[in-house]
């Protein structure tokens, strides 16, 4: 049996019988001249109409025991056939029966006189409208909420789209409205929808955004692949579609075509760059070898990972990355390194870290499942225990003096001189934590929080995207991206400051000038550059950018060359301006 779709909704249900079906398909037909309050055509049910009635093959009954409560009005073709009729009988008591006490959804149409001694005392003292009187259609139309289709709105984009880079982000596509006689283009909740010709052009993004002020502005769409005569298509309910003027999108450029020269350092590398924090000099990630590069972007030490890296942390001078077996990696770019193996708890094959953060003079300390939170620095031999923390270790962070522990248990506990000095409750799941001036700001899988250190004021506002999949503390702004990469870019009075979007499975891996600069990894292995929100650089291989913005790590699949990022398509972003 089929059944009607639980999400579809009609607009109109014309109940009648088999002999004034011309009568009923002349009021389909006419009301199709109108619009909803939302612009749209209204969706009439005519159970025989191919397009809106009764699907082939449904039992017609139970369809219609469906499709009669999910109709907003119910329009009743009285006549004298209708009321001998048992299946217009029915239609017309369950019509009544869901018609409020203030009335409006059934709205009884009288196509034949001779009807009136026919109408049944149960609904004899609800109005009809008479198909005899001037401009009845009017009548019916103004009592359906519908309204003339001449006040529909006209769409329009703004500044025609410009030649593009598959993969880039365009700038903000704009798509107007308006509507003759002065009136209101919009009704409440309005939107419009981005498509392509052709169809499958791959387009990217947020494709369906609500109209404020007349408009509607589209951030973040790209293409995936390249095409040429691509035009954009604007569609929004009642209205005609418009298309933009056609424009290329070109193929991504190849890396190799860049030259060395004395003011573009190249290293002979495969791996994964990540920069230290001070902007110069490398760590090179190839496999489970890890490699320092000086500011001179010389091979100055090495070591080993044990298995696949799980945290990175950044601090003065350093930094440091945990693999799942608890090797952790602490590296200066000096080439100093250490690489220690965490003692597991009894009865346990390893210890899985599960956070890491920096304190004063590059002192690292690991906290990890099981509870034991460890310290460790480039003089020490070995890690030193320093704090157990019974409800294990999500996240971590240096409180100048003490630490800051999110527990397995959701809770965020304030440690000082080994002691607890504060409990805060949170949320089971805390993904990253970072301290940002005075606040503590920890990203949850619900909400993000924000316990001030001073005060010890907690603040929590709900996360702006669901699913989160990845998160990235960038100094003034943290990232979060979800799984259909959506992502946002948060500062520290919880206020987004922008988004972006990367395909599905991104994450991002880097940040720069506090992050408005990111550098996305994409489930391929390629990488994105995102300045302020939108993508202006995708390349098939490793890349990243330090700290300060002032440089990037860019593989060519043979080689890294460090270049400024203002080369990498669009301009860097002004230090401490607003995204």
């Amino acid at each position: 049996m089929t059944r009607a779709n639980p999400t579809e909704q009609w607009d109109v249900f014309i109940s009648y019988a088999r002999e004034d079906y011309i009568q009923a398909k002349d009021l389909q037909d006419a009301l199709g001249d109108y619009v909803t309050a939302r612009g749209a055509a209204p969706k009439i049910y005519l159970d025989v109409s191919r397009t809106s009635g009764t699907p082939l093959g449904a039992d017609w009954q139970s369809f219609l025991e469906e499709a009669l409560p999910r109709s907003r009005h119910v329009v009743a073709l009285y006549s004298r056939t209708y009321f001998d009729k048992d299946v217009c009988q029915w239609e017309l008591h369950e019509a009544h029966k869901l018609n409020p006490p203030e009335g409006g959804r059934l709205i009884p149409l009288l196509i034949d006189p001779a009807a009136r001694e026919k109408v049944p005392y149960v609904v004899h003292r609800i109005n009809w409208i008479s198909a005899s009187r001037p401009r009845w259609i009017d009548e019916v139309a103004k009592a359906l909420g519908l309204r003339t289709a001449e006040t529909r709105t006209v769409l329009r984009f703004g500044a025609p789209p410009a030649d593009t880079v598959a993969g880039h982000t365009l700038p903000p596509v704009t798509v107007t409205g308006s509507a003759p006689g002065g009136a209101s283009p919009w009704p409440a909740g309005g939107v419009i929808t981005i498509g392509t010709e052709p169809e499958d052009a791959d387009l990217t993004g947020t494709l369906t955004v609500e109209v404020a002020r007349d408009r509607a502005v589209f951030t973040d769409l790209a293409f995936g692949r390249s095409a040429s005569g691509v035009r954009l298509v604007a569609t929004a309910p009642g209205c005609d579609p418009v298309t933009s003027e056609p424009f290329e999108v070109r193929a991504r450029e190849k890396q190799s075509a860049w030259q060395h020269t004395d003011d573009r350092p190249a290293l002979p590398s495969r791996g994964h760059p990540v920069f230290f924090p001070g902007g110069l000099g490398l760590l090179v990630r190839d496999g489970r070898t890890l490699t320092v590069h000086s500011e001179a972007y010389e091979a100055v030490g090495s070591a080993e990972l044990r298995d696949r890296p799980r945290l990175w942390a950044y601090g003065e001078r350093c930094l440091a990355v945990a693999d799942w077996s608890g090797r952790t990696v602490l590296a200066a770019p000096d080439g100093r390194i250490r690489a220690v193996d965490l003692p597991a708890w009894p009865g346990a094959r390893f210890s899985v870290p599960g956070a890491l953060a920096f304190g004063a003079d590059d002192v690292l300390y690991i906290g990890t499942w099981s509870g034991t939170v460890w310290r460790l620095s480039l003089g020490a031999e070995r890690p030193e225990r320093v704090l157990e923390h019974r409800r294990g270790v999500q996240v971590l962070a240096d409180n100048g003096g003490g630490l800051l522990v999110g527990g397995l248990d959701g809770g965020l506990t304030v440690y000082r001189g080994g002691r607890v000095a504060a409990e805060h409750p949170l949320e089971p799941v805390l993904l990253a934590m970072a301290r940002v001036e005075d606040f503590a700001l920890v990203a949850g899988e619900q909400r993000i929080h924000r316990l001030d250190l001073l005060g010890e004021r907690l603040l929590q506002v709900d996360q702006p995207i669901r699913a989160i999949t990845g998160t990235l503390p960038g100094g003034e702004l943290t990232a979060v991206i979800d799984a259909d990469g959506q992502g946002v870019c948060f500062d520290v009075e919880l206020a987004v400051r922008y988004g972006f979007r990367g395909v599905p499975g991104v994450r991002p891996v880097a940040a720069g000038l506090g992050g408005r600069l990111l550098v996305l990894e994409n489930p391929d292995g390629s990488h994105a550059l995102v300045r302020d929100g939108r993508t202006t650089y995708v390349s098939e291989h490793p890349m990243t950018v330090s700290a300060d913005g002032s440089r990037a790590a860019v593989s060519d699949g043979e080689r890294l060359l460090i270049v400024p990022p203002g080369e990498l398509g669009g301009t860097a972003p002004a230090r401490g301006g607003r995204a």
